[in-house]
């Protein structure tokens, strides 16, 4: 009988078994995955955001009708593009840095769309002359009335006030420096404040303080022996801030 070679010492002769082979991944399943994760992960975060704010951050898309109360920024300016009265500190305090004559207001409150159909809208003034009201005309304080509508919070509008005002009015020499001005000095462009008593019989009687109105004047031509002063206002920047609806 032939011998069979015998195994060698402390070798294990048992066969292991492969498991089943896993299937390669398919290329781009990795980055798809992780671009889905991605997604989830910022979607979770803008509802968190979104929640946290309530229903706050629908007004974006409300619209001013008629009738709603809306707060407004506002800043005045001449045909020159010169501020003359605003609600925004910022520009206020940069036009006192170049000694330009400017007013400091509140924001304006407006009933949306809603005809004014007074002669004059005076508005506080918070500097330099605190204590003192600006004049608008009631055209141009309607022109803003009617101008907010259709109107977002947040946006921005620019609206002509003096497509009905362009009232002028001649002052001679003597006249002017009435008034406090300085004819000889004085020369196109250059602009200037009047004061008008809101409550004359205060001055009259002597029975109570008086108080006054501002508005801002410009000279726009001038002769030997008078000028002309230009009353009106050129335009009204708006951004809305609030919108209150009907």
């Amino acid at each position: 009988m032939t011998d069979q070679p015998r195994p060698k010492a402390g070798r294990n002769q048992s066969t292991k078994r492969k498991g089943p082979v896993t299937p390669a991944e398919v290329p781009g399943t990795a980055l798809w995955k992780k671009v889905l994760f991605v997604s989830v992960g910022v979607l979770f975060v803008v509802l968190m955001v979104v929640s946290s704010m309530g229903t706050s951050w629908l007004n974006v898309f409300q619209t001013v009708k008629t009738g709603s109360v809306v707060t407004t920024d506002l800043t005045i300016r001449d045909d020159q593009n010169r501020p003359l009265l605003t609600s925004s500190q910022t520009l206020y305090s940069n036009a006192i840095k170049e000694n330009r004559s400017v007013f400091l207001v509140s924001p304006l409150v407006v009933d949306a769309g809603l005809p004014y159909n007074q002669s004059t809208k005076t508005l506080p003034i918070l500097a330099p002359s605190s204590g003192a009201n600006y004049t608008l005309f009631g055209e141009e304080f309607n022109a803003i009335s009617m101008g907010v509508v259709g109107m977002h919070p947040g946006g921005s509008k620019s609206i002509r006030l003096d497509a009905n005002v362009t009232e002028e009015q001649n002052y001679t020499v003597e006249q002017f420096n009435q008034l406090g001005g300085d004819f000889n000095n004085t020369t196109i462009g250059d602009e200037m404040v009047l004061a008008f008593t809101e409550n004359p019989e205060a001055v009259y009687y002597n029975n109570s303080t008086p108080s006054y109105a501002l508005r801002t004047t410009h000279v726009v031509n001038k002769s030997a022996d008078s000028l002309i002063l230009a009353f009106s206002h050129a335009v009204a920047e708006l951004t809305l801030s609030e919108v209150q609806t009907a």
